[in-house]
């Protein structure tokens, strides 16, 4: 199991999943901050899929974190105009760009993406997960399902053209079946 601490959060990752913290490599921190305005999502993942074929390496997330817990009320607007959305997906396009850039200068920690989304002959799915952390109590500030599908079908709107699938979960949401699981409480960390 592979453990990161994002702000007050424990990320757990299982075995068999390949995990970078994107916005805290050497790469992306001494190459790619020089592109002015360039920003990057918090970690890249690789993870099988049972129906992956041989030469098929499974899907590729690029997972942003928002923890706006206690914040809620601040973000309101921010989360009702879109901006949010507009951040992720700026967030994406920088990555991947990035990743098209540690692809040309072979960089070995971020070979495994690059290899994933570069050098294969069944390109993968490419997920953006926007996890937004929330109070439990956060949905009585206004309609949540309806916010969070509105906010869906923006994000995979704003996503169509790098062929990417936009999804939003938080702790209490995310699919046991993505192989990664996110506590508050940073003190279980074994690291």
């Amino acid at each position: 199991m592979t453990e990161y601490v994002e702000g007050e959060l424990l990320f757990r990752f299982s075995r068999g999943i390949v995990v970078c913290k994107y916005d805290d490599t050497k790469f992306y921190r001494s190459t790619m901050l020089r592109v002015e305005g360039t920003k990057a999502v918090d970690f890249l993942t690789l993870r099988p899929t049972a129906s992956a074929i041989a030469s098929s390496t499974g899907d590729v997330m690029l997972i942003e974190v928002k923890d706006l817990t206690g914040h809620e009320s601040r973000n309101r607007q921010r989360l009702l105009s879109g901006r949010l959305v507009a951040e992720v997906a700026q967030k994406v396009r920088d990555t991947l760009s990035g990743l098209f850039a540690a692809q040309r200068w072979d960089i070995p920690e971020l070979r495994p993406f690059t290899r994933a989304l570069f050098h294969n002959q069944h390109p993968p799915r490419i997920q953006v997960i926007l996890f937004l952390e929330e109070r439990k109590s956060a949905s009585q500030l206004f309609p949540y399902k309806r916010r969070l599908a509105d906010q869906i079908q923006l994000l995979n709107i704003k996503l169509r053209p790098f062929r990417a699938e936009g999804k939003i979960y938080n702790s209490r949401t995310l699919p046991s079946s993505y192989g990664w699981k996110v506590s508050r409480d940073v003190s279980e960390s074994i690291s």
